[in-house]
């Protein structure tokens, strides 16, 4: 299968040895304190933008809205129109792709992604604004499209089914056949698996399957949450993160960080490691909560009114 590590344990690694990133226990320990039951509940997805398809259909869907889900931060706010609403960020560009099925079904098809050019982008896309990174969106859903025809007879479905329905395992095939869900950098010699947009994936995939009335995935439990923008945003406005003077002042000035470095390597795998943690203590407070759970609850928090810190900003297909 892969050569690739452990994202926990790979990310503990780098917060062992991290110079810019610090995870303060104590904040670990006042935030649990304040959780509940109700305040740790999952809000649901939006309903304009829940599908209705077969088990195929979900399947290649959730493929399409995973590969392109990446960068939506810009200085110049991009929304899209559907049905009755208007959506930014993530949600516009969920709200584009289902738009366009609705259209033409045939955006369900990796040969549609295999052969879409900078035209098809732009109509996918179209709205008040452009979606960052247009030429890149175009050149990852080309390849992920070639991929799926390549390796998968083009149902994302079979993908599921050689890893015999194991979330974390279709994480780590993801990374394998997809280079744009290949998430691991190299920090200090070594390679870290972070595996973003291949484990929200799976997830998602879990999600939508069971929504419709088919059997789920396994091993849910073995995923970690999904290190993006707005999961360090959030643990550093409470206390968790702590960050080196120099980093806080890059971020709060919204300037943007290189992807890769070593920067932006701790403050996602510090994300990992500090939500990790959270788990552990909520679960000591008789609130076990799975890390997909986690995710939504820390990343659907980040967009509160007093949450003023800005999130960092890289340039990057993994998140």
């Amino acid at each position: 299968m892969t050569s690739l590590p452990d994202v926990l344990e790979s990310c503990r690694f780098v917060v062992q040895r991290a110079c810019f990133v610090r995870i303060d226990h104590d904040a670990i320990a006042r935030w649990a304190d304040q959780q509940t039951i109700e305040t740790l509940g999952a809000p649901a997805s939006p309903p304009e933008l829940l599908f209705q398809g077969d088990r195929d259909e979900s399947a290649n869907l959730t493929l399409l809205l995973s590969c392109l889900n990446f960068c939506f931060w810009s200085d110049e706010p991009w929304s899209v129109e559907f049905r009755g609403r208007t959506w930014t960020r993530t949600y516009a560009m969920y709200a584009g792709i289902l738009r366009a099925i609705e259209d033409d079904d045939t955006w369900l098809t990796p040969q549609r992604w295999r052969a879409a050019g900078a035209d098809d982008i732009a109509h996918l896309f179209r709205g008040r604004g452009g979606i960052p990174l247009p030429d890149r969106r175009r050149e990852v859903l080309n390849e992920t499209g070639h991929r799926l025809l390549e390796r998968f007879e083009g149902r994302f479905a079979i993908a599921a089914e050689q890893v015999r329905g194991d979330a974390r395992a279709l994480a780590y095939l993801l990374a394998d056949v997809f280079p744009s869900f290949r998430d691991a950098p190299e920090y200090q010699g070594r390679t870290v698996a972070i595996l973003k947009r291949a484990q929200i994936c799976a997830a998602d995939l879990h999600h939508s399957w069971t929504r419709l009335g088919y059997d789920g995935l396994e091993a849910m439990d073995c995923l970690t949450v999904f290190a993006d923008y707005r999961l360090p945003q959030y643990l550093r406005h409470v206390g968790v993160l702590t960050l080196e003077p120099e980093l806080a002042a890059t971020i709060d000035a919204r300037r943007e960080i290189r992807s890769e470095s070593d920067q932006e390597i701790e403050l996602r795998c510090a994300t990992v490691v500090a939500a990790d943690l959270l788990q552990t203590a909520l679960a000591e407070r008789g609130l076990p909560v799975p890390a997909w759970h986690l995710d939504f609850v820390l990343w659907e928090r980040s967009h509160d009114a007093d949450v003023s810190l800005p999130h960092h900003r890289t340039r990057s297909v993994y998140y």
